[in-house]
């Protein structure tokens, strides 16, 4: 029984695989050009980089938001490869392929990182042993072992949302990003939309099961998980910055003008989209989770 569900699952993983499978993967990323929208970012022209580091920094931009999707796509893949059982709203099936996407989705970025960087990212490694500023930790194991069912899967709710504006973000200046780059941001974020469904589904079917208060508790419960995962991405950027730092050098100026880098495009657009759409449910408590993230959004720095 348990071979025949493993061979089901890798058939499952190969139908996901073949549309990624069709990208152009063979198409170099350009040498001595910008790979990804720097707007998406924040205004680099600020930095007053030499046109060789601005390409360095351009690229080291692009393996970050790569990482940053391995990176919460694996809460994703651990909480219901562990806690599958809990989530009561959806079928098997609808689980397996839940999985077997967000399998392949950082399958895809880890091959994009070695495309870009190939000098730090090896194909002998994999997308959970091969990055280089998002190392999984205990206290990302605690995460998706402790985290609430309704808390867990609003935040999955909001970095899903994020995801699809990236290709929007990157849309508005497309010469500056390599076409496999945005290509695979475009498939992603076209295979995340019925991932947001999924999400708003078992929320609303959890604060149906459940008492009012347990529900509300849950939905605030989402501030602090988000806090955490804001410091994950926060300690990933310093390692970021401690590699640009060494490899072609930093003002103090730059370095202060990038640690202290507001969220991107994707990030604000996505949020504010979060906002509106938690705030139209009967989800417990979510117009004043909804409240807080506007407010949050008010008092951003402008990129």
């Amino acid at each position: 029984m348990q071979s025949e569900q493993q061979d089901g699952h890798g058939r499952l993983y190969d139908l996901v695989r073949r549309r990624w499978d069709k990208l152009d993967w063979k198409s170099p990323l350009p040498s001595g050009k910008l790979v990804v929208t720097e707007a998406h970012y924040m205004n680099v022209d600020r930095l007053r980089l030499t046109e060789s580091a601005r390409q360095q920094l351009n690229r080291l931009f692009a393996c970050f938001t790569c990482e940053l999707f391995i990176h919460f796509e694996r809460y994703v893949i651990e909480f219901l490869e562990h806690r599958g059982q809990e989530v009561t709203a959806l079928p098997q099936p609808a689980i397996d392929r839940f999985v077997a996407e967000e399998k392949v989705h950082s399958e895809a970025f880890y091959r994009l990182l070695c495309k870009l960087r190939p000098d730090l990212y090896s194909e002998r490694h994999s997308a959970t042993t091969g990055l280089r500023f998002m190392h999984w930790n205990l206290k990302d194991e605690l995460v998706v072992a402790l985290s609430p069912v309704g808390s867990f899967f609003l935040l999955a709710w909001l970095f899903e949302e994020i995801t699809l504006f990236v290709p929007i973000a990157l849309d508005q200046h497309p010469e500056q990003c390599a076409p496999l780059l945005a290509e695979v941001m475009r498939l992603h974020a076209k295979e995340e939309q019925p991932h947001v469904a999924l999400d708003t589904r078992v929320l609303l079917h959890k604060s149906k099961e459940q008492s009012w208060l347990l529900t509300s508790a849950e939905t605030l419960l989402t501030l602090p998980l988000l806090a955490y995962a804001d410091g994950r991405a926060r300690t990933g950027w310093l390692q970021v910055l401690a590699l640009a730092e060494m490899e072609f050098g930093l003002t103090p100026l730059q370095r202060h003008l990038l640690l202290h880098r507001g969220p991107s495009q994707s990030d604000r657009m996505g949020m504010a989209s979060f906002a509106d759409k938690v705030d139209k449910t009967t989800i417990p408590a979510a117009s004043f989770l909804a409240w807080i993230l506007r407010l949050q959004l008010r008092s951003l720095a402008p990129l």
